[in-house]
């Protein structure tokens, strides 16, 4: 291939549309230098050019960088790629850690692999949904994906969402899931009221008989001990947002345990911080462990009075396919004592490293995080999970915090003296600010979200943690 050829395919953006017009050798001698072309052929699938790959040689197509590195702007790129990838578990395995979508593209042969469905569930909790529908239909398949986490009952067949002990099971966890039931299921009292024992709110994706029925709809109006969402948002509003101190920044959160802070057994901040990193270009910023601010205490020790949590929560992880590497370092951020009769703690565990996947870039990291609310009941813990990551790369944003959405537990709410049921409050980033979500205890005893409240838009500067 001559220089001037060489050049050309290098600097003009049409080079992909080029190199398909040349001849043969044009192509071989392309295709020894795939990497010169990754900018350009980017720059077509960002442009949301559907001949950007697709029309490419095969060599490009068969080339794993650039097929991630597309997948990373748009999934759907992943059915342009080479039948051999399509089939390559472990590959696929790494463009599930960008998003599920891609697994509609995978071979049939894959999405009908049982074991390696249920390990895609772990990279990506909503994977099951590009499952074959023979898996789907499968009861002892689908009754194991449902007993591990109960949203898995949404992506099940019609004819096993069906069966009494599916909806059971996954009803007591979420009664949101009746959502997706059938309308047999929708019709069916019983079930139905263990939806609305979990959460009141299922009684609206209820049949519209079931709807009025008084023992539902008594069952339903009794659970929250919130007087009303209006007086709960004032609350907030009065006793956690503050003056920023800074001319035109208004409110900030603030007054972190204000009234509950001997229910803190620990607290300590994230263990990240952004680091600035030296391009001429543009400034960039990487979120990164700061050692110099890691608890080295194990989570184990923080957890030694509960020695049966400690074996809940690691069966948890364990059966999540999380390695345990992962699972001994993790690091308490937060341990709080929510009350005492039945012992009821929130708590989260965490953990950031580099990314093992050199391709994905700097903006990836390798997270695992819990935050869940347990309570012992009959000497065995139950546990309400409200956000999990297993192990996973995740894509940090410089408009969070500390670059991932996570939860802080705040302070607790009690209506009056005579609450016993405290409310929880957790403080959530987001990209435009910060909110607060308040978690309420149910009949059935899981914890569901009771209060979602607008963003307030955070003073914090990236870079000065």
């Amino acid at each position: 291939m001559n220089t001037s050829l060489l050049d050309k395919l290098r600097v003009t953006s049409s080079a992909i549309f080029f190199l398909l017009s040349s001849s043969a050798f044009a192509q071989e001698a392309a295709c020894h230098n795939i990497p010169l072309y990754y900018d350009q052929i980017l720059q077509e699938v960002s442009k949301k050019n559907p001949e950007a790959i697709s029309k490419l040689p095969d060599c490009f197509r068969l080339d794993r960088t650039l097929i991630l590195k597309a997948v990373l702007i748009d999934p759907s790129q992943f059915q342009n790629a080479a039948d051999t990838l399509q089939e390559d578990q472990i590959f696929i395995s790494r463009l599930l850690k960008i998003s599920p979508e891609i697994l509609q593209f995978a071979a049939p042969e894959v999405r009908s692999d049982p074991a390696f469905m249920e390990k895609a569930t772990y990279l990506n909790r909503p994977a099951l949904q590009y499952a074959s529908w023979t898996l789907l239909d499968n009861k002892l398949f689908m009754h194991r994906m449902i007993e591990i986490d109960s949203l898995n009952y949404k992506f099940a067949s019609d004819r096993l969402k069906l069966l009494p002990e599916f909806a059971t099971r996954a009803f007591s966890d979420n009664g949101l899931l009746l959502e997706f039931a059938p309308q047999q299921i929708k019709s069916d009292k019983k079930l139905v009221k263990i939806a609305v024992m979990s959460n009141v709110a299922a009684l609206s994706f209820a049949a519209d008989l079931l709807k009025e029925d008084k023992e539902l709809k008594k069952l339903a109006t009794i659970q929250s001990s919130i007087k009303s969402p209006e007086d709960l948002q004032k609350f907030l509003q009065e006793n956690y947002l503050v003056d920023a101190g800074k001319k035109n920044l208004g409110k900030i959160v603030g007054n972190k345990a204000k009234f509950f802070p001997k229910n803190k057994i620990i607290d300590h901040g994230y263990i990240t911080k952004w680091q600035r990193i030296p391009d001429l270009s543009k400034e960039n910023w990487r979120l990164i462990a700061a050692n110099s601010r890691n608890y080295q205490d194990s989570w184990r020790e923080d957890f030694k009075k509960y020695p049966g949590l400690v074996k809940k929560i690691e069966k948890f992880f364990l059966n999540h396919n999380v390695a345990e590497n992962t699972v001994e370092n993790l690091i308490t951020t937060f341990l709080w004592k929510v009350k005492g009769n039945p012992l009821t703690l929130a708590f989260n565990l965490y953990l950031l490293r580099d990314s093992t996947d050199a391709d994905l870039g700097p903006d990836f990291v390798d997270a695992s995080s819990l935050t869940a609310i347990v309570t012992k009941r009959a000497g065995k813990w139950e546990m309400t999970v409200v956000e999990v990551i297993f192990d996973s790369e995740e894509k940090t944003k410089i408009s969070y915090e500390d670059g991932l959405k996570h939860y802080v537990l705040w302070d607790l709410y009690l209506n009056d003296k005579k609450d016993k049921n405290p409310k929880i409050i957790f403080k959530v980033s987001d990209p435009f600010g910060e909110h607060f979500e308040v978690f309420e205890e149910q009949k059935g005893g899981k914890y569901q979200r009771a209060l979602l409240s607008p963003s307030v838009i955070s003073d914090k500067k990236q870079g000065s943690l």
